[in-house]
Formats: structure tokens, C-alpha cells, sequence
């Protein structure tokens, strides 16, 4: 039987080892973002034969340096709805380190980030897509609607 101490030291790294594994939490979650001016967002979606291509870019227009502070190796996602329902989102089956880490965007600088959606048989007409920075305290994101044949 391990000792209290060596006991006390396992459950710490077995803690440790379970929040690495949790996934971010759902932005609907999380304390409504300000809104970073000086970021300009935008997002082009292109339908194509091998999936939805996704396109976000976010341009700091302002004059001064912005900082961006994120809770996790995450920085950003982008999600496909039909109404309200979410069919598809970026982030659902991956893992990101549990690090704050910070980030300048200076003036001028465009950040971009891509994914491709593979739509399953059968999905068709009307959707939306989202794309946005999981930055702490930032609103940087953008929608856009498109239609699958």
C-alpha cells in the first residue's frame, strides 16, 4: 500500500493527465466577448467536389498592436449550422494543450486559418457557416450562409 504522501502525489498526476483531456468549453459558455475594434473579420466559404472549404481572416486595422490571451493551444474554430442546429464543428474531435498562452497581432498583420468540412451523403440547401477566434475577452468572428446543391 502506498504511502499517504506518494498516494496524495499519484492523484495530482492523474488529475493533471484527466484536464488535460477536456475539451475547451462551448463558446455559448463563456462570459460574452468584447468586441476588438481595431479586428476585422472575414470568412469565404467555396462549396468544391471534395468538401466545404473554410477560409477566416482576421486583420488587425487598427493603429496599435492588438493582444490576444488564449486559454488553450485553440485559436480558433469554425462550425456549420442548418437553423439552429450545429451539423459539424471544427474543433469536436480534437485535443488542445491547457496553456494560456499570448499573442500580438501588430497593424496591418492578417491572421488566417483554414479546415475543409466533408458534408455527409445526402446534405443539401440552405446553411451557415461561422468562423471565430477562441481568444479570451475578444469578439472576432463572422458568418456566412451557402447552399449545397
Amino acid at each position: 500500500m502506498p504511502k499517504p504522501a506518494l498516494r496524495s502525489v499519484l492523484g495530482l498526476v492523474v488529475l493533471a493527465a484527466l484536464a488535460a483531456c477536456v475539451p475547451p468549453p462551448h463558446p455559448a459558455a463563456m462570459p460574452a466577448p468584447r468586441s476588438a475594434e481595431p479586428l476585422v473579420s472575414s470568412l469565404q466559404v467555396a462549396p468544391q467536389a471534395d468538401g466545404v472549404h473554410l477560409v477566416l481572416q482576421v486583420t488587425n486595422a487598427g493603429s496599435a498592436p492588438v493582444a490576444l490571451t488564449f486559454g488553450t493551444g485553440q485559436s480558433f474554430d469554425f462550425a456549420v449550422a442548418r437553423g439552429g442546429t450545429e451539423l459539424w464543428r471544427w474543433s469536436a474531435d480534437r485535443m488542445f494543450t491547457q496553456a494560456v498562452r499570448e499573442t500580438s497581432v501588430a497593424p496591418g498583420q492578417t491572421l488566417r486559418y483554414e479546415a475543409t468540412w466533408t458534408p455527409p451523403a445526402g446534405t443539401h440547401g440552405p446553411l451557415t457557416a461561422r468562423g471565430w477566434l477562441t481568444a479570451a475577452g475578444v469578439r472576432a468572428e463572422q458568418s456566412a450562409g451557402f447552399t449545397l446543391p
